[in-house]
This record gives C-alpha cells, sequence and structure tokens, in this order.
C-alpha cells in the first residue's frame, strides 16, 4: 500500500481552495492512507476474538487552538475514512465536517468533552464520492486537540461494511437499538433515550442507521453521564443516516455511566434508529446486555 499525502490546509475554511482536488498525473494503484499514517490491522480479528474496526495510529497530527482548520480531501475511489480525536488530558472541544462541493454539508459531530486523553473519540464513517474532511478547534484558547485520519483501502472498507451490517443485523431491538421520535420544529421536546452501561463495559459502539426507519437523516444530542445529570462527555450529531450508517466508539471506564440521546429533528422527519452496545469489556466478562432506563 502506498501513502498518499492529505490536503491540510490551516487557513480559513472559506472559498474553493478548500475543496481542491488532488493534482492530476500518472494513474496509479489505489493508497490506502491519509496523513498521519496509521497502520490497518494484520488480521480482522484480535487475539480475543473481537473485531478490530480501528487501526494504530503512528502519529497524530496536533491542532492548535483558537479556529485552526485541517482539511483532508478523500481519494476517488475511498468509500470510508475514519478518524480519532483526542488531547493530552486537556478538555476537549472541536468539530468535524465532511463536504460535499463547497455548499453541501453531510456530516457533523461537535465534541465537548472534559478530558480527551481519558475520552478519545474514533468514528467510522461512510460517504458519497468525492468528499472533504473538515477538522477544526473552537475559537477558545487553551483547547489544542490531536487528530488522525485514515482512508481505509477498498478490500479493508468491505470487511468494514460487512462488519458494520453484520452488528447491526444482531442488535436486540428495544434493549440496545431503539426508535427514537422526534421533536418539535424548533428542536425542542424531543424523546430522549437511555442506556445504562454495565460496570464491566470499558467503551461502546453507537451506530446510527436509517435503513429499516424511512432512510432520512438524524440529528442527535449524545451525552455521557459518570453520576447523577453528571454530563462529562457531549456530543452533537448530524449525519446522513439512511445509505451512511454512522458508527463511533465512546469510553465508559468504570461504573455509573449512562448514555442519554436526545432526537433534535421535528416530528414529521424525526423516526431514527440508534442503537449502543458494548465495544471493550474488562475481565471477569460479566452479561454485556444494556439494560433500558427510560
Amino acid at each position: 500500500m502506498k501513502l498518499l499525502s492529505a490536503l491540510c490546509l490551516s487557513a480559513n475554511f472559506m472559498g474553493a481552495n478548500a475543496f481542491s482536488a488532488i493534482p492530476p498525473g500518472p494513474p496509479e494503484p489505489p493508497a490506502p492512507h491519509l496523513m498521519p499514517t496509521p497502520s490497518e490491522p494484520a488480521s480482522a480479528l484480535s487475539p480475543a476474538g473481537d473485531f478490530e474496526i480501528f487501526p494504530e495510529y503512528d502519529s497524530l497530527e496536533t491542532l492548535e487552538s483558537g479556529g485552526t482548520v485541517r482539511t483532508y480531501a478523500m481519494p476517488t475511489w475511498a468509500t470510508r475514512v475514519q478518524y480519532r480525536l483526542e488531547t493530552n488530558g486537556r478538555p476537549m472541544k472541536g468539530e468535524v465536517n465532511l463536504w460535499l462541493g463547497p455548499e453541501r454539508k453531510t456530516h457533523t459531530l461537535k465534541v465537548d468533552s472534559e478530558n480527551g486523553k481519558q475520552f478519545p473519540v474514533q468514528v467510522t464513517l461512510k460517504f458519497k464520492p468525492t468528499p472533504v474532511l473538515k477538522v477544526s478547534t473552537t475559537d477558545l484558547a487553551n483547547y489544542p486537540m490531536k487528530v488522525g485520519v485514515h482512508v481505509p483501502s477498498p478490500e479493508r472498507a468491505k470487511e468494514l461494511e460487512m462488519h458494520t451490517e453484520d452488528v447491526w443485523d444482531n442488535l436486540i431491538d428495544e434493549e440496545e437499538k431503539k426508535l427514537i421520535q422526534g421533536a418539535n420544529t424548533d428542536g425542542k421536546y424531543g424523546k430522549r433515550v437511555n442506556w445504562i452501561i454495565p460496570e464491566n463495559v470499558d467503551s461502546v459502539q453507537l451506530l446510527g442507521w436509517n435503513r429499516d426507519s424511512g432512510r432520512k437523516s438524524f440529528k442527535v444530542e449524545v451525552e455521557l453521564l459518570h453520576g447523577p445529570n453528571n454530563v462529562r462527555q457531549y456530543y452533537f450529531l448530524q449525519c446522513g443516516g439512511g445509505s451512511q450508517p454512522y458508527h463511533a466508539v465512546f469510553q465508559t471506564p468504570g461504573a455509573g455511566w449512562v448514555v442519554r440521546i436526545r432526537n433534535k429533528k421535528f416530528v414529521e422527519d424525526g423516526l431514527i434508529h440508534i442503537a449502543v452496545k458494548p465495544y471493550r469489556t474488562s475481565e471477569p466478562k460479566q452479561d454485556q446486555a444494556l439494560i433500558n432506563w427510560n
């Protein structure tokens, strides 16, 4: 596999320059990586028998605080991108967008976490050709962020697609996978759904896919609470959810975690399917079923 330099721009994310294509050249074999370069798993299965979704990043790029922007142009052959966000231990505040052309934004993830080292975020995102991924820090000072971006090879992308579909088809309805109704047109009073996370679950995977519920996009608030109404991780997620399944992993180390999701779309266009289930667990392994708390 060959390295492919990402298109990185630290200037304002305005104008056509942010969407400059990779200069034309002689045909080359597909290059599976964007900068920085991670390593794909040598095998689809870890020693424990769990599917390894995300690569190992050799290094992460640092985005300084104060509204720093990086953009990554996706190769023409790519169908998915994976990214990782973290900090050196400071709070993590930033935003990720996926753009198809200069006016169509198909994915947004806003992050507000109290500790980006303890609670890194990893995402697998499917898209239509050929978008640009934009990652930015907030305008606030003192909130730098580390970013890793990886484009799976076509073979690896197929493995990820099969895995996502297998996980989705084997979810437990009304326990792991839930229908969440929309809200008023102002985005208020949407249905709120909670999952209590078992003590031995160190991280959870969140899947959003409206394949079976109208093929609509979704707009939700995701809160990870540790203690009564103590929101330690907050995410605003807006994404195409019909043909583009969304798959993310959030950290939930220790006991007492609750995942709370509120639908922000309006009623007539807002019935969505969201699932939360364990990703990594600690020993001894107990019953991994999630408990409803509505």
